[in-house]
C-alpha cells in the first residue's frame, strides 16, 4: 500500500499539498514487478508511472529486434508522452530487478493537474524532451542485417571474383549518341 511518503518522494510530486499527495496514495497502483517483468508493454494504454524502488529498462522493438533505449530510477517517471499526447506507450518499461513502481491513471492525474498546474507543465517538458529522443532513434538508418556475401546459406563461388560494376561511360564501339534515338 502507498503512502503519502512514498508519493512525496516523487520529485514531481514533492511540492503538492498534503490533500493530493493523499489522493496519489489511495488511487494509484503499487506495482511489485520481479526481474524481467514489465510495468507497460509497448503499445500500452497511457498512465503514468514512476519508480519507487529498483531500475526499470526502457525496450523498443525496432525492426523485430529488441532495442534498450534507456534506464528509469528510484524518483524519475515513465509515461509522461502517453499521458501529455493521448497515444499508446512507444516502448516497453522492464524491471531489470526486483521494481516498485507507482502507476497513476489519466483520470487521478487529470484531477491531480488541476489543482497543481505546475504538474502538468514539468510532465509536458519532459514529454517533449523524450520525443526530441524518440525522434532522433527514428532518424537513424537501420543497421545493415549483412551483406550479400554473408548471408546464411549464400556461398560465392570458389575462385570467382565478384563482377565489377558496370562502366558509366559509354564504350569506343559505341560511338557518340549510341543508345539515342
Amino acid at each position: 500500500m502507498l503512502t503519502i511518503d512514498d508519493v512525496r518522494a516523487i520529485p514531481l510530486f514533492s511540492t503538492l499539498a498534503t490533500t493530493e499527495l493523499q489522493r496519489l496514495a489511495q488511487t494509484s497502483a503499487d506495482l511489485h514487478l520481479g526481474a524481467g517483468e514489465f510495468a507497460v508493454p509497448e503499445g500500452g494504454d497511457r498512465a503514468l508511472y514512476a519508480v519507487l524502488a529498483g531500475k526499470m529498462q526502457v525496450v523498443k522493438l525496432v525492426d523485430g529486434i529488441e532495442r534498450p533505449l534507456g534506464w528509469r530510477v528510484p524518483g524519475q517517471i515513465f509515461g509522461e508522452v502517453p499521458i501529455a499526447f493521448g497515444t499508446t506507450f512507444a516502448g516497453g518499461y522492464r524491471a531489470s530487478e526486483p521494481s516498485r513502481v507507482l502507476r497513476v491513471d489519466p483520470k487521478e492525474y487529470y484531477a491531480v493537474a488541476a489543482a497543481a498546474p505546475e504538474v502538468s507543465v514539468k510532465v509536458g517538458a519532459l514529454a517533449r524532451e523524450r520525443i526530441g529522443g524518440l525522434q532522433g532513434i527514428a532518424a537513424e538508418a537501420p543497421k545493415p542485417r549483412g551483406s550479400h556475401g554473408n548471408r546464411p546459406g549464400h556461398r560465392r563461388a570458389r575462385g570467382r571474383k565478384p563482377a565489377a560494376p558496370p562502366s558509366p561511360r559509354p564504350r569506343a564501339s559505341q560511338g557518340r549518341g549510341a543508345g539515342r534515338r
